[in-house]
């Protein structure tokens, strides 16, 4: 059986296509200041839906305000929200509805933060984009010709640790479950996977393809730790969670997830998951996974990414681009944005960034259990 987790990303979708897609950095967000503030609203046992008033979001409610999921779901542009959604649910205590507060593993949307944190360190002048992997990892051989643009863009040609496993471990059958499981429980040190990844043979020349792979992003949050001379957690803490004032939002974490999971007899079975269906893993997840965080603060977070809050024009402009079907952190979409999905073992995320000339940006986030 395989259990891999945090899965490749798939194609962001949305019931509105508008036209004109426009980005703009100027602004500033208005979320503490609106009267439809995710922090304001109150859903009750009865009613789980809440959607805004105001005649100039009828457009968006006609797309979104039906929508529901297995968990929580936020619309909202940089000023209000438009639409909350919980399910009629609990959270694991038995007793808190499940809300806007409800903290979920976010799985591969974590690579967006690890991203923003790489550009912060290049314009604290920290390191550069262009740096190959031979400074950070000497032992790295190949890696003299690999940099961290090619790490960020997913087009390093290094195997994905978790859903390529045979060609990164360069095991298979009950040796490769056996290692696998060890990544599981947290397990294998950053130095015994650096070791096997010096041996790992790359896909292609890197910077000719672009193939998803959770190892870029793994890789970035040691580069995180080496410059900073900071843990990987501590640096969100500091330079995106506090600024962002996210106070349900944790890295390195076991133990914050209030969601429920549901089906996780088969991962529970291989050892990838606690009895109560949570990960185990903290030190193995960070960089490309491993974040936990709720609908509150996942949309403060891209509202100040994207209100200019955490990065420069110029950085910005490095996080959007699309180099073969990937940007940082986010895939593009020609016809809505960008956008990131998160598949851990029993939760899913979505993150959309809508670009509208009539309402600036629009943001989708939802979060389920499964």
């Amino acid at each position: 059986m395989k259990v891999h987790g945090r899965g490749y990303v798939n194609k962001i979708t949305s019931a509105v296509l508008i036209a004109s897609m426009v980005l703009s950095f100027a602004g500033c967000t208005k979320e503490e200041e609106s009267e439809y503030s995710l922090k304001k609203i109150q859903l009750t046992a009865d009613e789980r839906r809440w959607t805004n008033p105001e005649e100039e979001y009828a457009d968006l409610l006609a797309a979104y305000g039906k929508k529901k999921c297995k968990g929580s779901l936020v619309v909202a542009t940089d000023e209000d929200v438009i639409y909350l959604y919980a399910e009629d649910a609990t959270e694991k205590d038995g007793q808190t509805l499940v809300s806007q507060d409800t903290v979920f593993d976010i799985a591969s949307c974590s690579k967006l933060y690890t991203a923003v944190c790489i550009l912060q360190l290049q314009e604290k002048g920290k390191l550069d984009i262009n740096d190959t992997l031979g400074k950070y990892f000497p032992e790295y051989e190949t890696g003299k010709d690999i940099t961290i643009y090619n790490l960020l863009h997913m087009n390093s040609g290094i195997p994905d640790y978790l859903n390529e496993p045979e060609l990164f471990w360069g095991l298979e059958g009950e040796a490769l479950n056996g290692r696998m499981r060890d990544l599981y429980h947290d397990n294998i040190s950053d130095e015994e996977f650096l070791k096997t990844m010096y041996a790992a043979p790359l896909l292609y020349a890197p910077g000719t393809l672009m193939t998803y792979s959770n190892t870029n992003y793994k890789l970035l949050a040691y580069i995180i730790e080496k410059v900073s001379g900071m843990k990987y957690c501590d640096y969100l803490e500091k330079h995106i969670f506090k600024p962002c004032g996210m106070k349900n939002s944790y890295s390195m974490r076991v133990d914050k997830y209030t969601y429920v999971p549901v089906d996780f007899k088969e991962q529970l079975e291989f050892g990838a998951v606690d009895e109560h269906g949570y990960s185990m893993s903290p030190n193995s997840e960070r960089g490309d996974g491993g974040i936990c965080t709720c609908l509150t603060d996942f949309l403060a977070f891209d509202r100040a990414l994207f209100n200019g809050k955490l990065l420069k024009e110029e950085s910005m402009e490095i996080l959007l681009k699309n180099d073969k079907g990937y940007c940082c952190g986010l895939m593009p979409d020609n016809t809505i944005g960008y956008g990131h999905t998160g598949g851990g073992f029993t939760a899913r995320t979505n993150n959309s960034i809508i670009m509208s000339e009539k309402y600036g940006h629009i943001y989708f986030i939802s979060m389920e259990h499964c």
